[in-house]
């Protein structure tokens, strides 16, 4: 042997050392970590043993760990009294008992014949191959799984005679690893699976419809209005619904694989779904488990989930692009309203791609300041400039001047919006406040900016900034502000009033005019929208809306501005009928400041 043994007999160790097939036996147990001094003695009370091998197996039999041994083939020869008890067989006592335990019970996994991998390593260095695992599998049909440490038997001749195997017990350590990777696995509030788990189960779905040229769908699911709800009644009540719509999920995924990626979000992967018309139906399936209210303590909740789904192979042959491309569908659907879903198209999503592009580039530009106002004249009758509108600009790089119906838009839905018309307002008011001659500057302020706070503070701000006269500002507002909240309208016009400001309501009679407004809310100038001039000489009711326009403004008292004159037959009907103010490309176009130099004084 190639290590010392302590043991309080070491001469017995060696007598029956000497044996080939059993020191093999020995070895394997030293090297399993068997403690061979405590079987010495007990190995020196059988000094003479009637039979070399019933004399090993009594030694064995005081081992409190399970030894089996097999033939050349791999069967199960024999198990001391460990093993026995461990696979619920009693083995036989006597000499015999090396022969009498075939098919006691079979592993699974197990190095058993020298023809497999780990038994052949053994064979080739002679030495234990430590730590395999397998699966037993005992008479009775219960299977627990262990490590097995087999070790080549070879004979005096030096033939293969079979294997010596050490057996343990890692049920347990196999629930604590199942129980750990549950852990790692899987979402703690709602039990789905976490996204490491999707990552995994997708790459292996893909590779299973490759080989069986199948079809497979990837869906993205969002609640509707989960984080104002989250938000509004707490992390108590979010957390039940979430647990509840996993379960909702559950129940209308039916074989799917179910992930929840994040807050309120949840990834579907289906099983073999060819069309999109079976896509669809499993999105109606997800849809229709959320058509009754949810119901948490005192409170009930009607919450909705869009969808957005993308197929393999075509919208994508990798788990990236597929999860990008149901996004992508996700968030068109979400553009549609609550509990949209949305298949994945490409011309589509290029167009999407083109206005996200576009989105990001506009806030570059607002950023960086580089879109500046352009200043367009307003005259009177006898041809006077009697002030400018400001108007933004941008020049892009890439596709040149951006036309203001584009860009201003994008801004609003990418809530770009304020910090633009902040930037619009701050720079005309100090390019007036340059001006020698008194001319008034026209400001248009979006909805948007209107309803979100304190405008007037903010006017006011730029205003003591700046020093331009209140008098000689004009904001424009459209219809809109004052029918969204009348009230709220109604103080903040009241507040601009008091500072002095002018408001002009622009493009007058194209939304929700009504004569209510017109005597209720403290306006000063009133902007007959462009396509009414456009129309006059043209249509009859263009000329009588335009004329009824300017007559009704002056009966209240309200200067008229006619916007978007561009023949000299419609400036003339403005002048006939009394307009007090123009403006169109017919009379100048909106330019740099530095142009109309030789008007402002500048």
């Amino acid at each position: 042997m190639s290590k010392a043994v302590t043991s309080p007999d070491a001469a017995a160790y060696r007598r029956f050392s000497a044996d080939r097939q059993i020191a093999s036996g020995f070895a394997a147990l030293r090297e399993g970590g068997v403690d061979l001094s405590q079987i010495a003695p007990a190995a020196a009370k059988n000094d003479k043993p009637a039979h070399r091998d019933a004399w090993f197996e009594g030694v064995l039999d005081q081992l409190p760990i399970c030894v089996y041994m097999t033939d050349a083939e791999g069967r199960v020869t024999y198990v001391n009294r460990a093993a026995g008890a461990f696979v619920g067989r009693e083995p036989r006592i006597g000499a015999d008992r090396w022969c009498v335990t075939h098919k006691l019970f079979t592993i699974e996994g197990a190095p058993l014949a020298p023809q497999d991998g780990p038994m052949a390593v053994a064979l080739r260095e002679s030495r234990p191959v430590r730590g395999v695992e397998a699966m037993l599998e005992r008479p009775d049909g219960t299977r627990t799984p262990v490590l097995t440490y087999p070790t080549p038997l070879f004979g005096d001749d030096g033939a293969l005679t079979g294997g010596f195997n050490l057996l343990v017990d890692i049920s347990k350590r196999k629930q604590a690893e199942q129980k750990l990777a549950d852990t790692l696995h899987h979402d703690g509030l709602t039990g789905l699976h976490n996204r490491p788990a999707l990552s995994a189960h997708l790459d292996r779905r893909l590779i299973q419809a490759r080989l069986a040229g199948e079809g497979l769908v990837v869906m993205r699911m969002d609640l509707d209005g989960f984080k104002a709800l989250n938000d509004e009644h707490g992390h108590a009540v979010g957390d039940a619904i979430l647990v509840e719509a996993a379960q909702r999920l559950r129940t209308s995924a039916g074989d799917a694989f179910l992930a929840r990626i994040g807050g309120d979000e949840f990834m579907l992967v289906s099983g073999a779904l060819q069309t999109e018309g079976e896509a669809r139906a499993q999105a109606e399936r997800v849809r229709c488990a959320f058509a009754q209210e949810f119901f948490t303590g005192d409170h009930s909740f009607k919450i909705s989930v869009s969808a957005g789904c993308a197929r393999f192979p075509g919208d994508g042959e990798d788990q990236i692009r597929l999860i990008a491309a149901a996004n992508a569908a996700l968030n068109l659907a979400k553009s549609e309203g609550p509990g949209a879903m949305r298949m994945f198209d490409l011309a589509e999503q290029a167009r999407e791609q083109e206005r996200l592009t576009f989105s990001r580039h506009l806030r570059q530009a607002i950023e960086r300041n580089e879109i500046h106002p352009h200043y367009q004249p307003l005259f009177r009758a006898d041809g006077a400039i009697a002030g400018f509108e400001a108007l933004a600009r941008w020049k892009d790089p890439v596709r040149g001047i951006v036309a203001p119906a584009s860009f201003i838009p994008a801004a609003e839905e990418g809530g770009l919006i304020a910090k633009l018309d902040a930037y619009v307002l701050r720079s005309a008011c100090i390019e007036a406040a340059r001006w020698t001659q008194p001319l008034r500057i026209s400001v248009n302020i979006s909805a948007l900016e209107f309803q979100s706070g304190d405008l007037p503070g903010r006017v006011a701000a730029v205003l003591a900034e700046t020093g331009l006269d209140p008098e000689r500002l004009e904001l424009e507002i459209t219809e809109g502000v004052m029918v969204t909240d009348a009230d709220r309208a109604m103080a903040t016009f009241g507040k601009l009033r008091a500072l002095g400001v002018r408001i002009a309501l622009d493009d007058f009679g194209t939304g929700y005019s009504s004569l209510s407004y017109l005597h209720r809310f403290p306006l000063t100038t009133l902007k007959i929208d462009r396509s009414f001039i456009a129309k006059l000489g043209v249509t009859l009711e263009s000329v009588a809306i335009t004329r009824a326009v300017i007559q009704l403004g002056h009966a209240l008292g309200i200067e008229v501005v006619a916007e978007g004159v561009e023949t000299p037959e419609q400036l003339d009907f403005l002048i006939q009928e009394g307009c007090d103010l123009t403006q169109g490309f017919l009379l100048g176009r909106p330019l740099d400041a530095s142009a109309y130099a030789h008007v402002t004084g500048a």
